[in-house]
C-alpha cells in the first residue's frame, strides 16, 4: 500500500477518503460497538493486565500491521514445509523503475529479504499477489492458528478475509491483541528477532524500554484527518500490546518512550524473563567453574553428576586454603565430576542466566546504565570467544582470563539487567574487552562506566565511548557478509564432484540454493544453516579449504545427526579436500 504523505491540504481530503474507503468494504467496526482512536485522545497503551475501562471498546486502523500477519503466514508456511521451505524470492528495487513504497524497501538495484522487509515496513514485499497468497490459503491459515475453542470464538472477519488486510481497516484493539496472542510461537519468535532493529534505532527508546518490546510500527489518520501512529507487538514474556498516540509512529514512540516504561514497570513486564518458547531458542552456555582455582574437596560430599536439588549449601574447599559456600537447589544446577582425584564443578545455563551471573560477579546491578553496558559487553565477549560443542552449547571457562561468573543463583537485580538487554551484542571488526578500572580503546572500564551512569549517561553512550567502531545488534540477527566470490565459485564447482561420494553417507542433502561464503575477521569459523552461509578467515591454504569443506558439510547434513558428528565431518573434509 502506498503511504500517503501529510500536507496542509490533506486533512479534509483524508477524512473524506477514509470514510469512502470504509464504506467501500474495508469492514469497519460498527461505531455502536467501538470508538475509533483519535489524535485528541493522547497516548494509549493496551495489553495484558493494562486496558483501562474506557479503552475496552477502542478500535484502531491497521496501518501497516497487516504486514506482520502476512509475515506470520510465511513463517508458518515454511515451518509446515519441514526440510523443504518455499523461500519466496527477495523483492528487488529496480533501477529506473521506482515503484510505490520502494523507498521503504531498498535502494535502486538492491534487494530486500523477508526479515529486513518486515523491519523496514516494505509493503511491496508482502503483497499477496507477489507471494501467490490466495484467499483460500489465508482462510486456512487463520483457522489453523485460531481454532474454534467450542465457546463460539472464531477468527474475526478482519483477519479471515484477505482483502480486509488494508491500512484503513478499523479493528477493535482487543481483537488485534487476541490475534497477536494467537500467532504461532515459531512465527512470533522470528518476528521478534526481525523487529529488534526498531528498538535499537533510537537511543532514547532503547534507554527507556530496553530490548524486551519488539514491535511493528503503524501510522494512519483518524476520522478528522489527523495523523496517528504507534506500534504493536510482544514483550519478552509473550504478552501482546498495542500503543497509539498523535503523530507518526516515530514521533509517538520518541515522545512517549518514558511514558510507556512507566506504564509497564509496575507489572514487572518490562523486565520479565522470556517465555518458554523464547527460552527454547536461547543459546545454552557450559561453564567450567573455578577453572584456574582447583578444588580440594566439597562438603557434604555428593556423588558425581548433577548435584541433588536440596537447598542445603555446599562448602567448597580450594587447594589454596580458601573456602566458599554455595547454595544447592533446583535454581542453581551444578554438576560434579572428578579429574586426577580432584573434584571439578561445571554448569549449563541459558544465555541470559549466565549473563546475570556475570553481572553479579564482575559488576553491580544497582549501577543501572553501567550494568546494562556490561551485560552487552559480556554477551559480546562470549560470542567472540566461546567455543561451540557438539550439542550446540557455547563452552567457556570461569576465570580471570575469560570472564568470571557467580556460582550462586543470580540476584533479582542482575536478572532484570540481563532481561532489559536480552540478546543485545556489539557487532563490528574489533574485539571487546573490559577491566575493573583501566579503560582504553576497545576496553570498557567498569569504574568509568559507573561514573558515566551517575552523570546521567545511558547504556548506548557508555558503549559507544569505549567501542566507537561497533554497533548494537541482536544475537540472532544475521551476521554481515563480505562475500568471497572466488571461494563460492570453488565450492560450487566441487559440489557436483563430491555428490556421488557423499550420497553414501546417511543424511546428505544436495543443496539447491547457492551457498554464500563470507569473510570472517576474527573468531571461530561457523555456518548459518538457515541462511546457507559460511563464515571463515581464509580459504586459499589447504587448511583453509578443509575448514570451508567442513562448514559446507555441516550445511549438507544439517537435518541429520551426522551433521553434529564433528569427527565424521572433519574426516570427510580431509578426504574431499584433495579430490
Amino acid at each position: 500500500m502506498k503511504r500517503i504523505r501529510t500536507g496542509f491540504f490533506l486533512a479534509p481530503l483524508m477524512s473524506l477518503l477514509l470514510s469512502l474507503s470504509l464504506a467501500a468494504g474495508a469492514e469497519p467496526v460498527p461505531t455502536a460497538l467501538t470508538t475509533p482512536f483519535s489524535a485528541s485522545q493522547g497516548p494509549r497503551l493496551l495489553g495484558q493486565s493494562l486496558p483501562e475501562e474506557d479503552d475496552a471498546k477502542l478500535s484502531t486502523p491497521l496501518g501497516s500491521l497487516w504486514k506482520l500477519f502476512v509475515y506470520s503466514w510465511l513463517q508458518t508456511r515454511d515451518a509446515a514445509a519441514g526440510h523443504e521451505p518455499v523461500h519466496e524470492p527477495p523483492y528487488r528495487c529496480e533501477p529506473g523503475a521506482r515503484q510505490a513504497d520502494d523507498e521503504y524497501c531498498c535502494e535502486p538495484g538492491e534487494s530486500v529479504e523477508r526479515d529486513q522487509a518486515l523491519q523496514r515496513s516494505c509493503g511491496p514485499y508482502f503483497d499477496p499477489q507477489r507471494l501467490g497468497l490466495t484467499a483460500q490459503d489465508w482462510a486456512r491459515f487463520g483457522a489453523s492458528f485460531w481454532p474454534d475453542n467450542g465457546a463460539g470464538q472464531s477468527v474475526p472477519s478482519w483477519l479471515s478475509q484477505l482483502d480486509a488486510l488494508r491500512p484503513e481497516t478499523l479493528v477493535p484493539v482487543a481483537s488485534l491483541l487476541d490475534a497477536l496472542q494467537h500467532v504461532p510461537d515459531s512465527a512470533r519468535q522470528a518476528a521478534r528477532q526481525a523487529l529488534l532493529p526498531n528498538t535499537l534505532r533510537d537511543p532514547g527508546l532503547l534507554a527507556a524500554l530496553g530490548s524486551s518490546p519488539r514491535f511493528k510500527t503503524w501510522s494512519w489518520f483518524d476520522a478528522k484527518g489527523e495523523r496517528i501512529g504507534g506500534a504493536a507487538g510482544w514483550l519478552a514474556d509473550g504478552s501482546a500490546f498495542w500503543f497509539g498516540a498523535p503523530g507518526t509512529s516515530q514521533h509517538a514512540l520518541q515522545q512517549h518512550a518514558g511514558w510507556l516504561a512507566q506504564a509497564w514497570r509496575p507489572s514487572g513486564r518490562l523486565y520479565a524473563a522470556a517465555d518458554e518458547a523464547s527460552q527454547h531458542v536461547q543459546p545454552c552456555v557450559q561453564v567450567q567453574l573455578f577453572a584456574r582455582y582447583p578444588l580440594q574437596a566439597i562438603q557434604p560430599t555428593p556423588p558425581d553428576g548433577l548435584l541433588p536439588t536440596s537447598a542445603a549449601p555446599y562448602t567448597l574447599h580450594f587447594v589454596n586454603g580458601q573456602q566458599l559456600s554455595v547454595p544447592g537447589g533446583a535454581d542453581n544446577p551444578l554438576r560434579l565430576s572428578h579429574r586426577q582425584g580432584r573434584p571439578e564443578l561445571s554448569a549449563q545455563w541459558p544465555l541470559e542466566d549466565y549473563i546475570a551471573r556475570v553481572i553479579d560477579r564482575e559488576g553491580d546491578a544497582r549501577e543501572t546504565a553501567a550494568a546494562h553496558a556490561l551485560a552487552v559487553v559480556a554477551r559480546t565477549w562470549l560470542r567472540q570467544n566461546a567455543e561451540q560443542d557438539l550439542s550446540g552449547c557455547l563452552r567457556v571457562e570461569d576465570s580471570s582470563q575469560a570472564q568470571r561468573v557467580s556460582p550462586r543463583p543470580p540476584s533479582a537485580a542482575a536478572r532484570q539487567v540481563a532481561a532489559f538487554t536480552a540478546e543485545l551484542v556489539l557487532e563490528g571488526h574489533a574485539p571487546v574487552r573490559y577491566h575493573r578500572d583501566q579503560g582504553a580503546p576497545g576496553v570498557l572500564s567498569w569504574s568509568e562506566a559507573v561514573a558515566a551512569h551517575r552523570s546521567g549517561e545511558g547504556m548506548a553512550e557508555i558503549l559507544y565511548t569505549s567501542y566507537p567502531q561497533l554497533v548494537l545488534r541482536g544475537w540472532h540477527q544475521a551476521a554481515s557478509c563480505q562475500e568471497l566470490p572466488e571461494a563460492m565459485q570453488w565450492l560450487l564447482e566441487r559440489q557436483a564432484r563430491w555428490r556421488s561420494r557423499l550420497r553414501q553417507v546417511s543424511g546428505f542433502e544436495a543443496l539447491q540454493a547457492p551457498i554464500k561464503v563470507c569473510q570472517l575477521e576474527r573468531g571461530v569459523p561457523f555456518a548459518e544453516p538457515d541462511r546457507l552461509r559460511i563464515h571463515l578467515r581464509e580459504w586459499w591454504s589447504r587448511e583453509g579449504r578443509v575448514t570451508l569443506i567442513h562448514e559446507y558439510l555441516h550445511l549438507a547434513f544439517r537435518h541429520h545427526p551426522n551433521g553434529q558428528d564433528e569427527a565424521l565431518i572433519e574426516r570427510l573434509a580431509q578426504q574431499l579436500v584433495d579430490s
